[in-house]
């Protein structure tokens, strides 16, 4: 018995949550709130959404998403084109690859795994940004905004369970 055109369609729009709420972050990201010099350490709200589906529904945050999320995030963001692409791909791909380490083990293990990819992702932007610009640029805004995308990963990770229990399970 094949399923109905509904139900194909209520499958179709719950697995496109997660690229959906990650478009939503990469927006957010770039929103003006009047703080002086935040648009320069805003958290990588992106980055924390990539690497949390790519532990938990990684079929639903692919390769293909995680290419049109940098390119979307390099247009509004004005980084080079390619270079979020290019990092979220990393991020992905790192993810995917350990992602036995993270399933089923305590949120403090999660967290300290994206500390570790945080800050591998944070010195290699710093580098590539250094080499494209063919200048020293300071370390101090990286690092903030790998801090403070520290600090919000909890509750973003708690939101995305959350979100997960209730859309995503199949019914």
């Amino acid at each position: 018995m094949s399923p109905t055109l509904a139900y194909q369609f209520n499958r179709f729009l719950r697995g496109s949550v997660p690229f959906a709420v990650t478009v939503l972050l990469a927006l957010m990201s770039v929103v003006p709130i009047g703080i002086a010099g935040y648009a320069i350490v805003t958290p990588s709200f992106a980055a924390i959404s990539v690497f949390y589906w790519s532990i938990h529904r990684p079929y639903l945050m692919a390769p293909p998403l995680c290419f049109l999320l940098g390119l979307l995030s390099d247009c509004l963001t004005g980084a080079p084109l390619g270079l979020s692409s290019f990092l979220y791909l990393l991020i992905h791909g790192i993810t995917v690859s350990q992602r036995r380490i993270f399933i089923g083990k305590s949120f403090v293990l999660t967290w300290f795994g994206f500390a570790l990819i945080g800050f591998i992702i944070a010195m290699l932007s710093w580098l590539i940004a250094c080499l494209y610009s063919l200048a020293l640029l300071p370390l101090t805004p990286i690092l903030v905004q790998f801090a403070l995308s520290l600090l919000v990963f909890p509750m973003f990770a708690w939101g995305f369970g959350m979100l997960q229990n209730s859309l995503l399970r199949t019914t």
